[in-house]
């Protein structure tokens, strides 16, 4: 960032500011409207060159009974016009008494380079290819990139495809009714998408319920002095009275960068 800044203050030789978004955003977890499954914590610093994105999910209440997890993945990427090209993901997950990581690498060529331990015996039926690969983004870039075309264009629109190491499917947003929204430090517009999850491959017979989720809902803030519009809200219906993750706490320490002025030579 500093290195872009630094080339148009040679440019213009003047010195201008810029601005990186920063969003420390707490959710909850609950099911059947009231029982508390977990928290999400999600640490997100967007530029207009760059990302990085951290989060953490704790399990608690009603879901500790059937899977203790705790999970940490971390993401980060490039932005070119506009556009998320993720290039580093890193997942941690502890679950049942396992552990799985997973470390994903995009090369030069494009090519999505995966560590996986302990890997997976089962690929699914079809299983993933490298061109699914190639075209996907992971899962927290992907809602990176969600995050900056609803900041972008005020809409919801697009298919977003992801690859988790394993999965590879569509996220898609439709719909699109703004709304006021005031709570757990966020007030302002948001955006109500609606979201689809289309399994494309890497599932199994045994991952049927991951196969057809019903659409759900995420909703957007709209914040009129940033492109960046982080998730508020997600729900997905579920045949046991349906899953909401909602936030709890807003945060957004903005951080201004000084461009430095080029150096002077005497005369």
């Amino acid at each position: 960032m500093r290195a872009l800044l630094a080339a148009l203050v040679a440019l213009f030789a003047i010195a201008a500011p810029a601005w990186a978004d920063r969003f420390s955003l707490r959710y909850d977890g609950v099911g059947l409207g009231f029982v508390p499954l977990g928290s999400v914590v999600l640490d997100a610093d967007v530029a207009s060159d760059g990302y990085t994105v951290t989060a953490t999910l704790q399990s608690r209440g009603l879901l500790n009974l059937f899977e203790r997890t705790e999970l940490r993945a971390e993401a980060s990427g490039l932005i070119r016009n506009g556009a998320v090209h993720w290039r580093a993901y890193d997942l941690d997950h502890r679950y049942s008494q396992k552990r799985r990581r997973i470390a994903m690498r995009v090369g030069e060529d494009g090519a999505v380079h995966a560590e996986i331990v302990p890997n997976y015996r089962i690929w699914g039926q079809p299983p993933a290819t490298d061109e699914h690969r190639r075209q996907s983004r992971d899962p927290l870039s992907t809602l990176i990139a969600m995050a900056v075309d609803v900041g972008e264009t005020r809409r919801c629109s697009g298919a977003y495809p992801t690859f988790d190491g394993r999965f590879y499917y569509l996220l898609e947003l439709g719909g699109g009714e703004t709304d006021d929204f005031n709570d757990a430090g966020y007030r302002g517009e948001v955006l109500r998408c609606s979201l689809a999850y289309i399994a494309v491959a890497g599932f199994e017979r045994r991952d049927a319920g991951r196969r057809r989720i019903p659409q759900g809902q995420i909703w957007f803030a709209l914040m009129p002095d940033t492109s960046f519009a982080p998730p508020v809200r997600i729900s997905t219906p579920l045949s046991a009275g349906g899953a909401v993750i909602r936030l709890a706490s807003f945060q957004r320490p903005r951080v201004e960068i000084l461009a430095e002025q080029p150096p002077t030579t005497a005369p």
